[in-house]
């Protein structure tokens, strides 16, 4: 089966889900770059399937006459008036097509005046305007003309904008009738083919043949083959939205012996003098027209130079090529203990479409998911079974793999399909490749579910032998991982007190060190500087003793919990592994041989930070953690712009929307730059392992907006805490604490000893960044904070003492 039928083989009708993971898929955009590989990129030569053909053909078609009142345009193939004579109103639906309103339209034919509206029999002799053209035959009067165009919609082909190549086929017709309907004819289905910039358009001439000198002359003509248009002196600029070209008329010869030769050409009728295409004037030949479709003797006020071609437009919207995917499976293995395995093999896996969200192909999924599962709602984490398959997996486009579904997780009761679709998103759109019934004999389906009376004969046989013996290894296993639990808990919990403790005193002698070095610098800048540093000293001396405090106190009461947490679970583990391995009964050695699982989504929360500040989080170790955001509020499309204006001038800008893939740390943790611009922006977040994607995380990011002077930036940059507790404390002072206190609450240690450190380390830079401003308390509220951080360095210094004696 090919790609482009898959979506009708589909035997469940999609439905409007919740987007999965919307990081998962944005993963995609960058999945491909974390395994040193390039995405397939798409021929030059792009599909079009709504390309719109534009032509007045020339002045003269739609000029007024020497008689009939003027030349028109109508749409479709014209009806058979059985004589020449001039076209009325009554003739709608049988010499000219209408819709319903009146207007000159047939299926895909329009007549389309200067002003954009539909022309109508009762206006096709006036301008867009409204100024009527009737016996208007002089070139250079104003108004001679109406300006009408034919448009054609729905083209269907090819472009190729870097070879200037372009094959555009248009069904529809349009019809000419000149003297007010006494001459008409028609051209059909006209096609461009252009290569190197130039070429032809072709197309089917039918009409009636007519005599200007003996009006009893009538006769239906054969259709034709033939070039309408020539582009051999110009030439075709394609572009991936269309061009604009003007036909050969200009400069060319006819030899054509008609009712009028071609008139000599002159310095006069230089500019205007010229022929259509051949088959163009011999067809006209037998309608009556062929002398007004190259220049014959005239002045310039004559109708001689409203003759020559004018431009022909056409327009489309440039798409990549369907993939020439196909796709095939077959059962290759059923057992009741390993599962069923199904053969996969695919052909043009190297060019295929976009995911789900619009971002590169980084390789396929392959999946036995349940039949009832519409596509839609298919991910990695419902179906049955599912083998991602990795570019590197693909060659000369060909995969060849084995999906397995355990019996485990099959269901006897219900059918199954095999579905493949682009990763890493959703099987939606032209992202789902192929999906297809798996078709089981009644011997298959026998061996992958057995009946009763099998399962009973094997379990008397085996079950006995096989249980005591997972029972045993279980309950052992279980009673050591309780016992290194309570280890490791009791060695935590020593380690983060030890660790606090010390950290507290760090932190009480930085925040004296700060405040020595911030009187010494605001001296040097001044009794303003001077007053402001002496302020931010104390303020900083006291931050940091009372982090370090809040660290002893926060270190022994986790620690202390770290230890009775890991000793429960120790218990919990050997008690789960004990029951595990009785459930499993059959099961020889009690583990789960298990499959793609899908990894935690990354653990991360709103945050707060500075201009150019860093985003923190947890995901699984080693993780590829793919962050996406967007500005949240209106209020900072202004600052998108910005950002997006200045991205040329610094390659460090952070442009307000945009994705990023980082990798976390063997402990999981990991950091991104946030977005350049103040504001407010909606952050998702998924982990992939193993090309296997996560749910998604989503918080918000708000970014502080820097003030015109140093202290404003100083503040800024001290990110949230900075801004809280006025301190204006730097932003490796408060980032670093932070990044500290998740390590510590992670394995165990004083979460707090990090920020008391670089707690008290962020007054030196809180001075620098100040240096603009006062920081001092300005409001009854921010004086009472002075008693309290007073408290908080007692009681500090009390708990480092406490810490000294129980180490002894």
């Amino acid at each position: 089966m090919t790609h482009r039928s898959v979506r009708a083989s589909a035997s469940t009708a999609r439905r409007f889900t919740p987007p999965l993971a919307v990081g998962a898929a944005v993963a995609a955009a960058t999945g491909l770059l974390g395994l040193g590989l390039s995405a397939p990129a798409f021929a030059a030569e792009n599909t079009v399937d709504d390309a719109v053909f534009q032509w007045s053909v020339n002045d003269e078609s739609t000029g007024g006459s020497y008689f009939g009142g003027c030349n028109f345009l109508t749409a479709g193939v014209a009806g058979d008036a059985t004589m020449a004579r001039i076209w009325t109103a009554n003739d709608s639906g049988t010499l000219y097509k209408v819709d319903g309103s009146g207007k000159f339209v047939d299926e895909n034919t329009s007549i389309v005046k200067t002003n954009g509206e539909l022309s109508t029999f009762d206006d096709r002799c006036k301008t867009g305007e409204g100024t009527v053209v009737n016996g208007k035959v002089n070139a250079e009067a104003a108004d001679n003309h109406t300006g009408d165009h034919v448009e054609i919609k729905n083209g269907t082909g090819t472009i190729d904008p870097d070879a200037d190549n372009a094959s555009i086929q248009w069904e529809g017709s349009w019809s000419f009738a000149y003297y007010g309907g006494m001459t008409y004819w028609t051209i059909s289905d006209p096609k461009l083919e252009v290569k190197d910039g130039k070429g032809t358009i072709t197309g089917t001439y039918s009409g009636y043949g007519a005599d200007m000198d003996d009006l009893s002359v009538w006769k239906k003509l054969d259709p034709r083959e033939g070039d309408v248009v020539e582009i051999q002196n110009g030439s075709v600029d394609v572009t991936e939205d269309g061009f604009e070209f003007t036909p050969d008329y200009l400069g060319v010869e006819t030899t054509t012996d008609g009712r009028n030769l071609q008139a000599p050409k002159s310095a006069e009728n230089e500019s205007w003098w010229g022929a259509m295409p051949q088959d163009w004037i011999d067809f006209n030949i037998e309608t009556g027209q062929d002398s007004y479709w190259y220049t014959t003797a005239g002045a310039a006020t004559s109708i001689q130079p409203r003759k020559k071609t004018n431009p022909v437009t056409v327009e489309y919207t440039a798409q990549a090529p369907a993939p020439d995917v196909s796709t095939s499976h077959s059962v290759k293995s059923v057992d009741a203990e390993e599962g069923l395995t199904v053969n996969v093999k695919g052909e043009g896996y190297d060019n295929l479409p976009n995911s789900s969200l619009g971002t590169p192909a980084a390789g396929a999924y392959a999946a036995v998911v349940d039949r009832e599962l519409a596509s839609d709602d298919i991910n990695a984490g419902n179906t049955a079974g599912v083998q991602y398959v990795r570019p590197t997996q693909i060659t000369d486009g060909k995969i060849d793999v084995d999906v397995l579904a355990e019996t485990a997780d099959l269901d006897e009761a219900k059918d199954y399909d095999l579905v493949t679709w682009v990763a890493h998103g959703l099987a939606q759109g032209d992202a789902l490749l192929y999906r297809a019934p798996i078709e089981l004999s009644h011997e298959q389906k026998e061996a992958l579910f057995p009946s009763e009376d099998t399962d009973e004969a094997e379990a008397d046989s085996d079950t006995g032998a096989e249980g005591d013996e997972a029972n045993s290894e279980t309950d052992t296993e279980g009673a050591a991982d309780g016992a290194e639990s309570d280890e490791d808990g009791s060695a935590d919990g020593a380690e983060a007190d030890d660790k606090g403790a010390a950290d507290g005193a760090k932190g009480d002698e930085d925040g004296a060190e700060a405040e020595a070095e911030t009187d010494s610098e605001g001296t040097a800048d001044g009794a303003e500087a001077d007053d402001k540093g002496t302020a931010d000293g104390a303020e900083a001396d006291d931050k940091g003793a009372a982090d370090g405090a809040e660290a002893e106190a926060e270190t022994d009461s986790e620690g202390t919990a770290d230890g009775a947490e890991a000793d429960d679970k120790g218990t919990a583990d050997g008690a789960e592994a004990d029951s595990k391995g009785s459930a499993d009964g059959s099961d020889s050695d009690g583990s789960d041989d298990g499959g793609v699982e899908t990894p935690a989504k990354p653990e991360i929360g709103d945050q707060t930070v500075g201009e150019n500040g860093e985003i923190t989080g947890k995901a699984a170790p080693n993780a590829e953690v793919t962050l996406a955001w967007t500005p949240d509020t209106a209020e900072n499309q202004a600052a998108q712009t910005q950002v997006k204006t200045q991205a040329t001038a610094s390659e460090d800008e952070v442009p307000s929307e945009g994705t990023v893939t980082v990798t976390a740390d063997a402990e999981g943790y990991f950091t991104a730059k946030a977005p350049s611009a103040a504001g407010t922006y909606a952050y998702t977040a998924a982990a992939t392992v193993e090309g296997v994607p996560s749910d998604t995380a989503e918080f918000t990011v708000t970014v502080n907006a820097a003030a015109d002077d140093d202290a404003a930036a100083g503040s800024a940059a001290g990110g949230a805490e900075g801004s809280t507790d006025g301190t204006g404390a730097d932003a490796a002072g408060s980032a670093d604490g932070t990044a500290d206190a998740a390590e510590g609450s992670a394995d165990g240690s004083n979460a707090g000893a990090g920020s008391g450190t670089e707690g008290s380390s962020s007054a030196d830079s809180g001075f620098e960044g100040s240096a603009g401003g006062s920081n001092l308390p300005r409001t009854g509220t921010e004086l009472v904070t002075l008693p309290i951080a007073a408290g908080l360095i007692v009681l500090g210094a009390a708990s480092v003492m406490f810490s000294r004696m129980r180490k002894r």
